[in-house]
């Protein structure tokens, strides 16, 4: 059902101004002229009331309607494409796509051998690949126009804005130590986590939450060393009177001689490790066929039940059973 006075014929083109800023790449995005453009883009503009773009010096930018509207103008492109490009069944064992996962280097090491298992038994002729995550994960948006990836895995605690999610494994923090590091003798204590050096993930540094739980403590770890991985944070306490806080599991792999793990005399808030996806993707055969094999993988690490996936905003609701009715055709990758 159509409402009044709405030409759904503009979408694409209010999507293409949004994202490229520019009536002539607008117009290459789409395959029209340079004029054809201008027209939608004032018809656009007639619509609703405000310019949508504006010079500044050589350029255009977005008014803060036109930034408004690019998120949900993006989501309805989505919605849209898998609408027109849905096509009947869907057979893992045909499957040719390749399914992109942003993850840590920590869970790369846990999760990701047994993912590549899992999708090499069960889709033999599909790819997947483990892609860095960005370096603000909070910042990600589901509505994203340039979202190439089927989903990203870090904890609940980062909470993208408007993914849908489900937990996949719990961890906890463990520190670790030179075997011959003399300010841990005997192990941890609180008054030693109070003078001992740090080498931390840079995230800890300022905004993560095992960090805010220290400082609630009335701790201030003295962290002058980061690194960017978490495998690095073993070799770089090896021979030294540093310490570094790591997840348990990572810390089973990584500890060898000269190491040693021990317990953290606090309590602190747990990893659980979470699958965020773009809620476009939600009822895409292939896209929840890959969700149930990363949540079946991840819940062998564990034994216990796969956990209940939640909605955007990472509010809670009964996971659905799988579709089996309709698939989408090829998106950016190759389509199943």
């Amino acid at each position: 059902m159509r409402s009044p006075g709405i030409d759904l014929n503009l979408l694409a083109a209010l999507d293409a101004l949004l994202a490229e800023r520019n009536v002539t790449r607008a117009g290459r995005r789409l395959g029209l002229s340079q004029p054809a453009m201008s027209d939608a883009l004032a018809r656009l503009r007639r619509h609703f009331d405000d310019q949508l773009l504006v010079r500044v010096g050589n350029s255009y930018e977005l008014t803060p309607l036109g930034a408004a509207l690019r998120s949900a103008s993006a989501a309805a492109m989505a919605l849209v494409e898998q609408t027109f490009t849905a096509a009947p069944g869907f057979d893992p064992a045909a499957c040719e796509r390749e399914f992109v996962l942003l993850v840590s280097d920590y869970a790369a090491a846990v999760l990701g051998p047994l993912l590549i298992r899992a999708v090499r038994q069960a889709a033999p002729l599909a790819g997947l690949r483990l892609d860095r995550l960005p370096a603000d994960c909070a910042a990600v948006t589901a509505w994203s126009p340039t979202c190439s990836f089927d989903g990203l895995v870090l904890p609940r605690s980062v909470a993208p804005a408007g993914m849908s999610a489900t937990t996949l494994f719990d961890d906890r923090w463990v520190c670790l130590a030179a075997t011959d590091n003399p300010a841990v003798g005997g192990g941890l204590t609180v008054e030693k986590l109070a003078t001992v050096s740090w080498v931390v993930h840079q995230d800890m540094r300022t905004h993560h939450p095992v960090l805010a739980h220290l400082r609630a403590r009335g701790l201030e770890p003295e962290a002058r060393f980061s690194a960017g991985s978490y495998h690095l944070l073993p070799e770089l306490v090896r021979d030294s009177d540093h310490v570094c806080l790591i997840q348990e599991r990572l810390a089973k792999r990584v500890a060898g001689p000269g190491l040693r793990v021990l317990e953290v005399p606090l309590d602190l808030p747990p990893v659980a490790e979470t699958l965020w996806w773009h809620p476009a993707h939600t009822r895409d055969p292939s896209h929840r066929w890959f969700r149930d094999l990363v949540a079946t993988v991840a819940h062998g690490l564990t034994g216990a039940p796969a956990l209940t996936a939640a909605a955007p905003a990472a509010q809670s609701c009964t996971a659905r059973p799988p579709a089996r009715t309709l698939t989408p055709g090829k998106r950016r990758n190759q389509g199943c």
